[in-house]
Order: C-alpha cells, then structure tokens, then sequence
C-alpha cells in the first residue's frame, strides 16, 4: 500500500477539483465573516416620529431634544394611522405587480395613493419641525435645518 502524498492527491483531478471547491468555499465564508464584523446589521425598526426625532434630537442641545420630542408626542397616533395606510397602499401595489392580469390604470391609482401617504407624512413633519422651530436655540435651528452651528 503505497501513502498518499499531497503531490499524489493533487495529481487525480477529482481530488483538484473538490479541493479548489474547498478553497473557494472557505475564502467566501471568511470574506462573510469579515463583512458581518465591519457592518454590523442594521438599527432595529423604529416608527416614525422616533426614527426621525431621535435622529435629529442626537445634534440638539438637551433642552432643544426635549422640546423636539414634546412637539413630536401627541402626534403619535396620526402617524401611526399613517403608517399603516402607507404599508397598506404599499401592499396594493405588491398585490397588483404580482398579478397575472397587468392592470395599468390600477397600478398607477393604487402607486399615486401610496405617494400621497408617504406625502401626507413628510407634510406633517415639516409642519412640525417649522412650529417648534420658534421655541429652539438659534445653535438648534441651525443644526435642524442642516447646518453646522456654533
């Protein structure tokens, strides 16, 4: 019985061919593995408002965050009514992509109201932002609106 060598291995195809897969198998998974420790997973979900308040109020002074999420609070349930409508009109236009019958004039109706939810949100944040911008610091006016500040 003769031993087998790597150069004996390496000399039947067969064996060249499944040692290639390994190779590439293993490179693939350890460059996943690097890709899932430099980019974590995403923040988990937040609904609107928080998502946008949080994120704005992480620039504001802590007086300017709170008065932020106190304009943001009460309207908490239009915005989850809206939400819900937005995913819902979301949903129709899935529902209508998926059919075997392409209905056009469905599809632009149910695409036109899901823009006029996503719309309806915007409108509602921007009416927010402008009311509370009066109460703010002039550094947080600033730096809501985009800019640096002092």
């Amino acid at each position: 019985m003769s031993g087998l060598t790597l150069q004996g291995l390496m000399a039947r195809p067969g064996l060249r061919t499944l040692a290639l897969a390994s190779l590439a198998l293993n490179l693939f998974l350890a460059a996943m593995l690097v890709g899932m420790v430099r980019h974590p997973p995403p923040p988990p979900y937040q609904p609107m408002p928080d998502r946008f308040v949080e994120r704005v109020a992480a620039d504001l002074s802590e007086a300017d965050a709170q008065r932020l999420r106190a304009a943001f609070e009460p309207l908490r349930p239009r915005y989850a009514e809206l939400s819900r409508e937005y995913r819902e009109a979301g949903q129709r236009v899935r529902e209508l992509l998926q059919s075997d019958r392409y209905a056009p004039e469905a599809l632009r109706d149910a695409t036109d109201s899901a823009r006029a939810k996503r719309r309806q949100i915007g409108d509602l944040t921007e009416e927010t932002v402008l009311s509370v911008l009066p109460g703010l610091s002039p550094a947080g006016r600033l730096r809501l609106v985009g800019g640096r500040g002092p």
